[in-house]
């Protein structure tokens, strides 16, 4: 059992210590408008991935809801094949939180690309991170060679506590036995050394069961 919380404790320190790494900061550098066929494309280049919630209240008009990422000290609007953007304003609601509204004819039919520099770039809806998807894969991986593993250990030491309970009944029978056979009385010589002889034998027969549990 010692060794099953020492393992369960190590992939419980691990995790953690993993998941701070994608604790680190994640900063919004720029938002990118561009024009296509359909509407815009809509790129925020930021330092990793980060999870965005689309809305649409009206034709004109596109709130994102970044999470998981702040501000970089300045964001840079870029704007391609475009001019008609009538307002970008970004909010800050609470931390590791932002808020992006967008006013334009026909914003509501954007395309949204996270473009991380760490990563690959997801349209929003339409693609989960190859990140996220391999870390998800590596810690259910883990946690089931851990549980099967911890599965086995536990089997093995059930197994020895068996052996070690028959053991001790059977010696127990034989401190019976042997004492039963000490003040057996005999009846002649010759039952004596018959007795003596089955005694040996049965003595041997024990001694090699006794043995054959303790491996």
């Amino acid at each position: 059992m010692k060794k099953i919380l020492g393992i369960f404790t190590f992939l419980i320190a691990f995790v953690f210590s993993t998941a701070s790494v994608f604790a680190d900061s994640n900063l919004l550098h720029t938002i990118t408008l561009e024009k296509n066929d359909s509407g815009y494309n809509v790129i925020l280049g930021s330092d990793k991935m980060t999870k965005v919630v689309k809305k649409s209240p009206e034709n004109n008009e596109l709130i994102l809801d970044l999470s998981g990422i702040s501000s970089s000290e300045s964001v840079n609007a870029l704007y391609k094949g475009t001019n008609s953007i009538d307002g970008l304003v970004i909010e800050n609601p609470s931390r590791n939180h932002l808020r992006i509204h967008i006013t334009a004819n026909d914003i509501s039919n954007s395309t949204v690309i996270v473009e991380p520099i760490h990563g690959e770039p997801a349209i929003v809806g339409e693609s989960v991170p190859m990140d996220k998807i391999l870390w998800a894969l590596f810690v259910l991986s883990l946690v089931t060679v851990i549980v099967k593993f911890a599965k086995h250990i536990t089997e093995d030491e059930d197994k020895i506590s068996i052996r070690k309970d028959i053991k001790n009944r059977e010696i127990q029978m034989y401190k019976k036995y042997r004492k039963d056979v000490s003040i057996y009385p005999s009846l002649d010589q010759n039952s004596d050394v018959r007795l003596k002889t089955l005694v040996k034998k049965i003595d041997r027969k024990i001694d090699e069961r006794l043995i054959s549990n303790l491996k």
